[in-house]
């Protein structure tokens, strides 16, 4: 179907598009958690913006790697228009789907208390967006762009 077919170089614009939404809605969560926690003491808020802090910083190295790896998958990729579902190939929707879904029946499960959604969602969410919004950025400036000192493989 050529309705679903896009140049390639857009598919990462719909890598960022994904990301950014994804990371949106997976730190809204982790707000959300810690507005259901509006009594909690002033210790414990601190705690939970400094862990929210830390989780944002260990996924924000790992999703640096990970825009500039799939970057380059799509660059490299043979046809100059492709099916809009190539932005990830298979071993990136198996991990989205099961993130989300683990995620999910955590949430459900009630097995972990509402303080560890608020500072990791946040923290995981916010990682999100800003890779999102590095593909983005990735798009625009060419291949060349990094968000980082060094791309991969250097």
């Amino acid at each position: 179907m050529t309705l679903l077919k896009m140049k390639k170089e857009n598919l990462i614009t719909v890598a960022g598009v994904v990301w950014l939404l994804a990371g949106m809605n997976v730190a809204l969560i982790g707000v959300r958690s810690a507005v259901e926690m509006s009594g909690a003491a002033v210790g414990l808020v601190v705690a939970l913006v400094v862990g929210a802090v830390a989780a944002f910083f260990a996924f924000h190295a790992m999703f640096g790697k990970i825009v500039l790896k799939n970057a380059q998958r799509i660059r490299s990729l043979d046809a100059e228009r492709l099916n809009f579902l190539r932005f990830l190939d298979l071993k990136g929707y198996l991990i989205m789907a099961f993130m989300m879904s683990f995620g999910f029946v955590l949430r459900l499960s009630g097995l972990i208390p509402t303080w560890f959604f608020a500072f990791f969602y946040t923290g995981l969410g916010c990682a999100l967006a800003l890779a999102g919004a590095s593909f983005l950025l990735h798009r625009a400036f060419g291949e060349g762009w990094t968000f980082h000192a060094r791309r991969v493989g250097e």
